[in-house]
């Protein structure tokens, strides 16, 4: 079948064989999209009708409030999945935009064949619910990290918290952050501009070096 391979290398499905596969694409009655950089893969507001899995490319998960200002929820990458935790809390409403970073492979499932087992009570599906619920709670691991960071008072500290962060997934003082600027300001939610201040002011001091999103942290002159 169409995108076997990339159906088998993810948390999801890695169980599955290509009948397996087969079976539930037609019983969670499955669709397959591409979606071209910065377009929209799930918009804020609209119904929810279907799970999604990242199956090539990327996104981010972006929420607008009341006043416009925009807030990065969290990365999605390859093999994770968005709309779980709405479709099963009853939701009607999707809380925040997915929006491709890169060309983006994305499996849509629908979320009523998901969350409901079908008559046969299939071993695939339990399999699969299964999976689903270990992503989740990566998921929530990745917000976790998320909450620390903004807990912290200035912007420094944040920044700081979450560069020693992606060190330390790194295992090393070089390493590449998944954001731009812009992106990074709203994923903290400081001023883009104060953010942009500090960096600079923390390269001055010999904290860290940096070229877009390639970063240098220098772990022995900075006191967490």
């Amino acid at each position: 079948m169409e995108y076997f391979q990339e159906l088998k290398a993810t948390k999801i499905f890695d169980f599955a064989s290509e009948f397996d596969c087969q079976a539930m694409m037609f019983c969670f009655k499955t669709k397959f999209k591409t979606f071209d950089k910065n377009e929209n893969i799930i918009t804020q507001g609209n119904r929810i009708e279907d799970i999604i899995l990242i199956l090539k490319g990327g996104g981010i998960v972006e929420n607008i409030d009341i006043l416009g200002n925009i807030s990065i929820v969290m990365q999605l990458k390859k093999g994770d999945v968005y709309g779980v935790e709405s479709a099963y809390a009853g939701d009607e409403f999707y809380k925040d935009s997915v929006i491709a970073t890169e060309k983006t492979l994305v499996l849509f499932m629908n979320k009523h064949r998901l969350i409901n087992p079908c008559e046969n009570r299939c071993k695939r599906h339990d399999f699969v619910v299964k999976n689903l619920m270990r992503l989740v709670a990566e998921s929530n691991l990745k917000l976790l990290d998320k909450l620390t960071h903004l807990s912290k008072k200035s912007t420094r500290e944040k920044l700081l918290s979450y560069l020693g962060l992606m060190s330390e997934r790194a295992k090393s003082d070089y390493f590449e952050i998944p954001f731009n600027i812009t992106e990074l300001a709203n994923y903290l939610s400081v001023d883009r501009s104060a953010m942009s201040n500090e960096l600079s002011k923390m390269k001055k001091e010999g904290l860290i070096d940096y070229d877009k999103r390639q970063f240098h942290i220098f772990n022995n002159k900075i006191k967490y």
